[in-house]
C-alpha cells in the first residue's frame, strides 16, 4: 500500500477548487482529504511535496494564482549501457518522475514583494493615498486645522499647552492629523513607500482591524512624543507610523524567523537611519528638520503593541504556512 505524506494543511472553509483543477491539469500524485476539521493535501511523493511547498504557500497567501503557474517536466539525464549516451526520462508526471521545474508568470517571479490583492490591504492603500493628499493640502495652504500649533518656549506643561487648548476647543483630531501632513513630495513618497513595503504585508497577515489599532495608537503616540519633545516646532508626516511598522516587523521576525514577506535588509536599514538622524548629522548636513522623537516614539510603540499581539497568539498568522484567507 502506498504511503501518503502530508504536504500542506488548509482551513476547512478554504476554497480549494483552483488547487483541485491544478492537480488534475498536471495529473499530480496529490489528494485532498478532510481530517480534524482541516483540509489536508497529501502526496505519494515526498520530494514532489517539498518542491511544491513554496508555491502552495504563495498561493495560500493570495500572492499568485495557480492559473498563472506552469509546471514543466525537466528531462533527467541517465546513462545508458553505451558510454556517454543519454535518454530523457518519461514525460508523464507521476510519483517517480522528478524533478519538476516550477515556472511562474514573469510578474510574479520578478516581484521582490508579495502581490497582495487590494481587498487584503485596504487601509494600507488608503494611508498611501493620504500621504499624497496631505502634501497636496499643504501645497495649497489647507492644513491649518490639521496641525498642532507650536507652543511658546520656557517651562512646558502639557496641561497648559496649545495641544490642551485644541482639546478644550473639542479639536481632538489634532492628536492624529499631523501624520497626514507632508512637507514635500519626497517626504510623502518616502512614507508611502514604507507603508507599501511594511504595511501591506502586516495588514494582509494580521487583518485590517489589528492593523488599524497599530496605526491609530502609533500615530497618536508619535505625535504626542514629538510635541512633548519639541513643542515649539511645527511637525507632520507619517514617519511615526512607518517606524511603528518597523518595530512591529522587528518583533515578528524574531517570533517567526521563517516569515519572509518583507525584505530582510529593510528593518536594519530603517533602524540605522533612525540612529543616524538622531545624531543630528542629517539636519546639520542637509539643513532639514527630522522628527526624531516621533520616529523613536513610533518604533517603541510598534514594538510594545506587537509584543502584546504576539502574546495573545497573533504571531501564528505570520507562520510561513499560515492562511490569510
Amino acid at each position: 500500500m502506498s504511503d501518503w505524506t502530508v504536504v500542506y494543511q488548509f482551513p476547512i472553509d478554504k476554497d480549494l477548487s483552483e488547487l483541485a483543477q491544478f492537480i488534475r491539469r498536471y495529473r499530480l500524485p496529490l489528494r485532498i482529504t478532510e481530517e480534524n476539521n482541516r483540509q489536508i493535501l497529501s502526496s505519494l511523493d515526498p520530494h514532489l511535496g517539498e518542491m511544491l511547498l513554496p508555491l502552495l504557500r504563495r498561493w495560500d497567501t493570495g500572492e499568485i494564482s495557480l492559473a498563472d503557474v506552469h509546471l514543466e517536466q525537466v528531462p533527467a539525464e541517465t546513462p545508458t549501457e553505451e558510454a556517454g549516451a543519454k535518454k530523457p526520462a518519461d514525460t508523464e508526471i507521476g510519483a517517480g518522475d522528478l524533478p519538476v521545474e516550477e515556472t511562474i508568470s514573469e510578474s510574479a517571479a520578478m516581484s521582490p514583494l508579495p502581490s497582495w490583492p487590494w481587498r487584503k490591504t485596504p487601509l494600507s492603500l488608503i494611508l498611501i493615498g493620504m500621504c499624497f493628499l496631505g502634501w497636496f493640502l499643504l501645497s495649497n495652504n489647507l492644513v491649518e486645522s490639521l496641525l498642532i500649533y507650536p507652543d511658546r518656549g520656557g517651562d512646558f506643561q502639557l496641561d497648559k499647552s496649545t495641544l490642551a487648548w485644541h482639546w478644550a476647543q473639542g479639536e481632538y483630531w489634532r492628536l492624529w492629523t499631523p501624520a497626514l501632513v507632508h512637507f514635500s513630495l519626497p517626504h510623502a513618497l518616502f512614507n508611502a513607500l514604507g507603508i507599501w513595503i511594511l504595511g501591506r504585508s502586516v495588514e494582509a497577515r494580521a487583518g485590517t482591524l489589528p492593523f488599524a489599532v497599530l496605526v491609530l495608537v502609533s500615530a497618536a503616540v508619535s505625535n504626542l512624543t514629538q510635541f512633548y519633545w519639541s513643542p515649539q516646532i511645527v511637525f507632520g508626516g507619517m514617519s511615526g507610523v512607518v517606524y511603528a511598522l518597523v518595530g512591529g516587523v522587528f518583533v515578528l521576525r524574531r517570533r517567526q524567523p521563517g516569515w519572509r514577506d518583507v525584505p530582510s535588509g529593510i528593518v536594519p536599514l530603517a533602524i540605522a537611519w533612525l540612529l543616524l538622524c538622531a545624531t543630528g548629522l542629517i539636519t546639520l548636513i542637509f539643513g532639514v528638520g527630522v522628527a526624531n522623537a516621533a520616529h523613536i516614539g513610533g518604533f517603541v510603540c510598534g514594538v510594545v503593541l506587537t509584543l502584546i499581539y504576539c502574546r495573545v497568539g497573533g504571531a501564528r498568522k505570520f507562520a510561513p504556512n499560515s492562511s490569510t484567507a
